[in-house]
């Protein structure tokens, strides 16, 4: 009888762990690694193997048309994950880290959920010439029901290569323990999830996605269908200590007049230092002095002709971006950008098992200055600022987290701009969930020329005069997801004495209604392999009550052959105003389109077209709108990729008398990859708005996400100097730079 207990115990718990799927994974000595892209039996001896035998794309937990298998073991320092890839044909591009062209060929990756909870998850990929991906992906919101909010700025430092094989490839990863967030212990408890994608070959031009852990497209938690927990006893935790110094140089000139010389100033040298310092593997301090913050990436040219508020673009900056997605919120409350040019920059991030704590200071020398109104926003740069933000989140279960965040900025001279507020997640069920924040601001204005302005929001000048003010900011969402119904509803609502000076609040005194519900379906054919049904009804007031807004829209959207996704919205307003002006009953559509037709060619096409209002002319007037965005990556080779792309632009009179604005913006990026940290790129643009060509080449070597080298410059032409006026462009304005920035570890 003991005996018949003691067997049905261990087979209780052999079933227990066995439905849990826990591997206890086997340590190695780490002298038996060598990252040459080749899995052998010294490195995967005693390893945990897993199939990757779940299709998630186009399939739905099928098997797979092609095999894949990992290998999974671990030393004192590191990870590592061994990928054997069984395939016929291979496209691999050599792309620069975090490119997203990565993944229209063959690749293989990582998920970890490091603290096992669902809260966020690490993605590493890579291919078979160590071109690399990293990112921290979030719970995703969007109107589209993308399962993820992507922060592709995580930089955590992996190795990976892999190799071509008779039977297809294989590739290896080897992640040390010292770049990954995990709670402190020397024994660690962690989800995993091993991906792949691959062309399909069949003909269908899709791609395929599969992975050791099943897809449930009834969660709307797709962070926690992570199957298997790896088990990994005695690991070493190194305290990062790490270094940042750089230096760079930069000369600069201009032409007033068409025949004289550039006249250059004297070359500019900076140097800064940065360091971040890990007190454990949940506390980390991270400051910067003098620091270079400017921007090597061009930002893409957007047309902003018509519209009525300021234009955001995105933080590129691996100081602002590290932790950033602590201070994800709807309301756009924080916006790293607006701190422009700091000085000094410091910042602590602490990650436990139930709660995370953010906090930055900068002092900033050109500080952006924004304020919103219920239809226009205004900005300027002003003088220097010092800014402070403070963040904590606390987890109460898996299904409960609340937040709160405090925000001020001084300027120098006098005002200031604070906010409090207040934010919580609650997952009712599997299907529903329900996320509310709560913001109140107080601001004392700087007397200050920054903005040029006589407007009003309630009884306040936009003009900076020293007044004070305060307001609120509420956002709330209750969401429902299931395998073929997908719905929201969202509130907003923005005083008019709502602002965020460390935010981007482009509009406020509003009062906003968004209705959401969408019907999927997944036929898997081979014309049709997925397809969305969706109607939204947007309905918008200011705090008077006096409507600004209210459409209605439907949208068709599906995927086909050659990896084609087709959407079509329409778009009927009933009512829509600005300033005083109110337009009523007219009609909107776009087409956006992207397809891959060859291995070779990616082409993305958006078009809108119908009746629109004409903002920044003298009187709001409805007109006839199109707009046109086209752009194609091209890859050449697996070196050379050329990614050519033109925006245009009108909107037409009604009464065809000719056009409110009309004009377009023509760019090619051109690069080429001679390894997977070397390119050269160059840029160019023509901008028929402001009759300019931009062009800029660019150097760049980066063996690590922190250790970077640039050598490039900027050159700007035009044709309508002050004294000469031609069809030939002559350089205005030129720049060339140089900087170098190593990590000592």
């Amino acid at each position: 009888m003991k005996k018949i207990f003691i067997f049905l115990l261990v087979l209780n718990i052999s079933l227990l762990y066995s439905q849990e799927n826990i591997l206890v994974l086997n340590k190695v000595e780490e002298s038996k690694f060598k990252l040459d892209g080749i899995i052998s039996d010294d490195e995967i001896l005693g390893a945990s193997i897993l199939e990757l035998k779940y299709e998630s794309e186009p399939g739905y937990n099928s098997e797979p048309s092609k095999r894949t298998t990992s290998f999974i073991v671990y030393s004192e320092n590191f990870l590592y994950v061994g990928i054997r890839a069984y395939r016929d044909n291979i496209v691999s591009p050599i792309v620069p880290r975090d490119n997203g062209s990565l993944f229209s060929g063959d690749f293989s990756g990582i998920n970890l959920d490091t603290y096992g909870d669902a809260r966020n998850n690490i993605f590493l990929a890579s291919n078979l010439y160590g071109s690399q991906f990293d990112a921290i992906r979030l719970e995703g919101t969007g109107y589209g029901g993308s399962p993820y909010n992507m922060n592709v700025n995580a930089n955590f430092d992996f190795k990976s290569l892999g190799k071509e094989t008779e039977y297809g490839y294989e590739m290896e990863f080897i992640i040390p323990f010292s770049e990954l967030p995990f709670p402190n212990g020397n024994n660690q408890r962690w989800k995993i999830d091993i991906y792949t994608g691959y062309p399909d070959t069949s003909g269908q031009g899709v791609e395929v996605r599969a992975g050791t852990s099943m897809e449930n497209r009834d969660s709307s938690c797709k962070l926690c269908l992570l199957d298997h927990t790896i088990i990994m006893n005695e690991i070493n935790i190194q305290k990062k200590l790490n270094f940042l110094p750089y230096i760079s140089s930069n000369i600069s000139g201009d032409r007033e007049l068409y025949n004289e010389e550039i006249n250059f100033d004297s070359t500019n040298f900076n140097y800064g230092l940065g360091f971040n310092f890990e007190l454990n593997k949940n506390l980390s301090i991270e400051g910067t002095i003098n620091p270079d913050f400017s921007q090597v990436e061009s930002d893409a040219t957007r047309i902003d002709i018509n519209s009525p508020t300021a234009i955001n673009y995105p933080e590129k900056r691996p100081f602002f971006n590290k932790g950033i997605d602590i201070m994800d919120f709807s309301i756009d409350v924080f916006n790293s950008r607006s701190i422009n040019n700091p000085s000094f920059a410091a910042k602590a991030l602490n990650q436990g098992k139930k709660s995370r704590l953010y906090i930055l200071s900068a002092l900033d020398d050109e500080t952006p200055y924004l304020v919103p109104t219920q239809f226009e926003s205004f900005s300027g740069v002003g003088s220097k600022s010092f800014n402070n933000v403070i963040r904590y989140q606390r987890f109460i279960n898996s299904n409960t987290q609340l937040g709160t965040v405090f925000m001020n900025r001084s300027y120098n001279g006098g005002g200031f701009g604070s906010v409090f507020g207040i934010d919580g997640l609650f997952k009712f069920s599997n299907n529903w969930k329900f996320e509310f924040e709560f913001f109140t601001n107080s601001n004392k204005e700087p007397i200050a020329d920054w903005i040029d302005s006589n407007n009003l929001f309630g009884n306040y000048t936009v003009k900076l005069d020293g007044e004070s003010f305060s307001g609120t900011g509420f956002f709330a969402e209750i969401r429902r997801e299931t395998e073929n119904w997908r719905s929201f509803f969202q509130y907003t609502s923005l005083s008019k004495g709502f602002r965020s000076d460390l935010g981007f609040i482009v509009e406020n005194d509003l009062k906003e209604y968004t209705l959401w519900h969408s019907y999927y379906q997944f036929p898997n054919k081979e014309l049709i392999k997925n397809y969305r049904v969706s109607l939204r009804h947007d309905l918008k007031y200011n705090q008077n009550h006096d409507i600004s807004r209210s459409s209605f829209q439907t949208y068709l959207s599906f995927l086909t052959i050659f990896n084609t996704n087709v959407t079509y919205n329409y778009e009927y307003n009933f009512v829509k105003s600005h300033l005083a002006y109110q337009f009523k009953d007219f009609i909107n559509h776009y087409v956006r389109m992207s397809t891959r037709p060859s291995d070779y060619i990616d082409i993305n096409i958006f078009y809108k077209f119908g009746k629109d209002i004409a903002y920044r002319t003298e009187v709001p007037m409805l007109g006839y709108e199109k707009n046109l965005r086209l752009s194609m990556e091209i890859s050449v080779n697996d070196n050379l990729r050329l990614r050519p792309s033109i925006s245009y632009s009108d909107i037409k009179k009604l009464d065809d008398t000719g056009y409110y604005f009309k004009g377009y913006i023509s760019r090619l990026d051109m690069r080429y990859q001679f390894s997977s940290i070397l390119d050269f790129r160059i840029i160019s643009e023509y901008n028929n708005f402001s009759n300019k060509i931009f062009v800029q080449p660019l150097i760049s070597w980066k063996p690590n996400p922190d250790t970077i080298f640039y050598l490039g410059g900027n050159q700007n032409y035009v044709n309508d100097f002050i004294d000469y006026n031609s069809k030939y462009y002559k350089a205005n304005k030129t720049q060339l730079f140089l900087k170098l920035q190593y990590l000592i570890k």
